[in-house]
């Protein structure tokens, strides 16, 4: 019967950790921390309310300490679950790291802290969190393509200094000053005066260097890029559709804990027939 009640307990919380009112209400507790961090910027505030402003900081402090409790009671007898996601342990290395010795003697290590506080905004809304798992998952797929574009600026910085080294020193004068302009071209600012410079010298070698380099650098390259990061927010998607229609993982975890309360309960009963006797 223990394991029942802990587990109703448990249950309350976690309902309450994922309540709409909850979660809606620790996004506007982020945001007044964002607002106080951007009032402390300003002197005139901090000298007519600066300890209205701390005591709002410490207010904070403290809800986010009752809102760990409250998603770390929700796990239960397992707590490591916990400490499964990435998120709840960026949540929970800021907390604890406000109870370091000398950390809150610190002012800038601790606005710092309380900047990272409202960075959790990030984990709060669903289409943010969305992005940024779809940029990290294409980091990989897109180092391969981070190489060949090194490669690609290296062949034709080559090329560059060899065409326009003695015409433009400035921006093709060696392989380093003549990557950094292959860069800024890719990005499609200046390149037009960049032309110009070079093609009143050798007018059929800057228009063919220019115009491969920009189909293959900008149009090939970035839209491989763009590909990618497509993709990759296609699968990510997928997943939270999944994960909001139920995860099987995750049912058969609640399935086990349904199964072992069950259990307990059978046991229970189990021993108070004994007790009682025929």
């Amino acid at each position: 019967m223990e394991g029942t009640a802990t587990g109703t307990f448990s249950a309350r919380f976690e309902r309450i950790a994922e309540s709409e009112r909850f979660q809606n209400a620790i996004i506007a507790v982020i945001l007044l921390n964002a607002i106080v961090l951007g009032v402390e910027t300003f002197d005139a505030a901090m000298e007519g309310y600066g300890r209205q402003l701390e005591a709002l900081n410490t207010l904070f402090t403290a809800i986010f300490i009752i809102e760990l409790a409250v998603r770390l009671v929700a796990c239960g007898t397992k707590p490591q679950r916990f400490f499964r996601s990435g998120w709840n342990l960026f949540d929970f290395a800021i907390i604890a790291a406000l109870f370091i010795p000398g950390v809150r003697e610190n002012a800038a290590l601790l606005r710092i802290l309380r900047l990272l506080r409202v960075a959790r905004l990030l984990k709060s809304l669903p289409d943010v969190r969305v992005l940024l798992r779809g940029a990290a998952r294409a980091i990989r797929p897109a180092a391969g393509l981070v190489i060949i574009t090194g490669l690609l600026v290296f062949l034709y910085g080559m090329v560059g200094w060899t065409l326009f080294g003695d015409v433009d020193p400035t921006n093709w004068g060696n392989i380093g000053l003549a990557s950094l302009t292959l860069f800024s071209i890719l990005t499609l600012e200046g390149w037009n005066s960049l032309f110009a410079t070079v093609f009143a010298a050798r007018p059929f070698a800057s228009l063919l260097f220019f115009l491969s380099f920009i189909l293959l650098g900008t149009f090939v390259v970035l839209n491989l890029l763009l590909g990618i990061m497509i993709g990759s927010l296609e699968e990510v998607r997928e997943e939270e559709r999944i994960r909001a229609g139920g995860d099987t993982a995750d049912l058969e975890g609640r399935l086990r804990d349904l199964r072992e309360a069950l259990d307990a309960v059978e046991h229970s009963l189990r021993v108070e027939r004994e007790r009682r006797g025929p």
